[in-house]
């Protein structure tokens, strides 16, 4: 029997001729377990090389679809059924010497997780509901007031008992909604009369109203190819053809013309965004990639370019209780990027802090910022790995689960308080959790070089970033929130594949990081990117006053302004008709 690291020679055979061997094997004299089993040893060979030659194929998720996600060795089985306890990892058979030094540290963090799993009360879950959607959430709703005909407050009522009719239970009425569906795009097409003088020539035309104005497509109407495009990620191809089977043209050209419109009254703002994320208390960032095919073929072209990387940087700063996202697409970054938006920072202000994962391309050199790293990466690592040394990584993630539950009871509290409470509930778990790894070293129970030793390595050689929220008020546990925001850019970059030049890039990045930004300051996009164009004048003096947590007092101001001007014209318009005919 040749030995298992022997490589076999690759042989090819054709559909049919593997056929054969199939039917040769079905028709033979052996065991019919041994039939099946060679039947799907052929069918195994035939998958491998195929499943191989995918792109997004990886060791691990070859390995999940063989074994399953949740898959454990046999030897964990018999312990579990022989009611014996797991407290080794299974990287080497546990023996009595080994069982013996398993003392200190080791036992104070199982008897410490044990009566903390023990005294923590249970969760209460959810109350269930009716999952019925409240009228209270439909805002952008057409209210109609079905009235009783022939009958009102204070009428003798129908039934002749002599009594009187009155409002019934008026904080709760009874409210139905009917939800109409309706195209993209609402078309108005204007026919305009015009007359004509056989004999001069004159030509009168009907007189057009100021509302149809003089743009074919409106605001709003970019503004939903703004969403449509960067936020619900619906190519330019797609949505065109989309909509000629719905019998509208709407070119690709077409599509990019309006945005590009559209995005020409974000500028300032986008500006502005930047400004006071520097500005900021904090900022978390992060990078993934974009492809843009200018830049692919200047690579092309010369191929002795040091940088061939193209990111998507994300940023989510908070400045005077606002979160500010930008998303820049380019060659650089997120360091890089970060780099040239604390240029903006004030020289009095101190240092921002700053929250990202342990690479180097992350940090903003040199600008100095509070950094810390994200302890979710680290967990992350752990959990990557627990199917195959499941005491210490679970050990471990417990652990960090714990802090987790204590920076979510903080979420209320300012940044004073969150410390203190974080130094006087988590510091010790963290202090256990690091006397722990260590003590798996020192027992030589993990081997330095393994998964679990390199996780646990990355935890203490980052171990100060990643406590930074021990010791600096205000700084963050986790990266999360900038990654959940990448997953726009991921989810357009999935979709559309890629940006044909960089200055499409930097638009889609603008246009991104506005709609983002509404989103966490829980404000309407359409409505929002709609007003910038309705205003851009406005918008151009006083941009500060127009960003989309403060946008509606300006908008509101402008619309009272609005209507003023246009009743004084109005009441003075007699006036200066009078004073017309006196002078005449």
């Amino acid at each position: 029997m040749p030995k298992i690291e022997d490589i076999p020679k690759i042989e090819e055979k054709s559909k049919d001729e593997l056929d054969e061997i199939i039917r040769v094997v079905r028709s033979s004299v052996l065991p019919q377990h041994i039939k099946d089993f060679i039947i799907k040893c052929v069918e195994m060979a035939l998958w491998f090389p195929h499943i191989l030659q995918k792109k997004n194929i990886s060791l691990n998720r070859l390995r999940k679809m063989l074994f399953g996600k949740g898959h454990k060795s046999k030897n964990q089985d018999k312990k579990k059924d022989n009611g014996q306890s797991n407290e080794t990892q299974n990287t080497a058979p546990e023996d009595n010497s080994a069982s013996k030094s398993k003392t200190g540290v080791i036992e104070q963090t199982v008897n410490t997780l044990a009566l903390a799993s023990t005294d923590s009360p249970e969760k209460k879950g959810k109350n269930p509901g009716h999952g019925r959607i409240p009228h209270t959430s439909y805002e952008a709703s057409h209210e109609i007031i079905l009235k009783i005909e022939g009958l009102k407050v204070g009428d003798p009522c129908p039934e002749e008992c002599g009594g009187k009719l009155y409002e019934f239970n008026p904080e709760k009425p009874r409210v139905l909604i009917r939800i109409k569906g309706q195209n993209f795009a609402d078309i108005h097409k204007y026919t305009v009369e015009q007359l004509r003088c056989n004999l001069c020539g004159y030509l009168v035309q009907a007189e057009i109203p100021l509302e149809i104005g003089n743009d074919k497509y409106d605001a709003p109407f970019k503004s939903w190819l703004v969403l449509q495009k960067y936020f619900v990620a619906v190519p330019f191809y797609r949505q065109e053809a989309f909509q000629r089977m719905l019998n509208f043209r709407l070119p690709t050209s077409t599509q990019w013309d309006l945005i590009e419109q559209a995005a020409g009254h974000c500028y300032l703002i986008f500006d502005l965004l930047k400004t006071y994320a520097a500005n900021g208390k904090r900022i978390h960032n992060d990078d993934t990639s974009v492809r843009i095919l200018q830049i692919i073929q200047e690579i092309k072209n010369n191929p002795d370019t040091k940088r061939k990387g193209m990111f998507t940087s994300g940023f989510i700063a908070e400045y005077e209780g606002h979160r500010i996202a930008l998303f820049l697409n380019g060659s650089k970054h997120a360091g890089e990027n970060l780099a040239d938006i604390l240029k903006r920072r004030e020289k009095e202000k101190p240092p921002i802090i700053q929250m990202c994962d342990a690479l180097n391309c992350n940090v903003a050199k040199g600008i100095e910022t509070i950094l810390s790293n994200c302890l979710s990466h680290g967990f992350r690592k752990f959990q990557d790995i627990v199917d195959y040394f499941p005491v210490p990584c679970v050990t471990i993630m417990k652990l960090l689960s714990q802090v987790y539950e204590f920076d979510e009871k903080t979420k209320e509290m300012d940044d004073e308080k969150r410390l203190v409470y974080h130094q006087h509930n988590s510091s010790p778990v963290m202090e256990l959790l690091q006397s722990y790894m260590q003590a798996l070293f020192d027992e030589k129970l993990v081997e330095p070089n393994s998964e679990l030793g390199n996780a646990m390595r990355y935890m203490q050689k980052h171990w100060p970033k990643l406590t930074r929220f021990l010791s600096v008020p205000g700084a963050p546990i986790c990266n999360n929130v900038v990654e959940r925001a990448l997953k726009i850019a991921i989810r357009n970059r999935k979709s559309a594949l890629f940006y044909r030049t960089p200055y499409s890039a930097n638009i889609g990045g603008m246009l991104t990081s506005i709609i983002y930004t509404c989103h966490l300051a829980e404000e309407n996009p359409l409505h929002y990117l709609t007003a910038l164009q309705h205003y851009p004048d406005e918008v151009r003096q006083n941009p500060e006053n127009w960003l989309p947590w403060n946008y509606k007092q300006a908008l509101k101001k402008n619309t009272l302004q609005h209507v003023s001007g246009a009743a004084a014209s109005k009441a003075a318009a007699p006036v200066i008709a009078l004073g017309a005919l006196a002078a005449e």
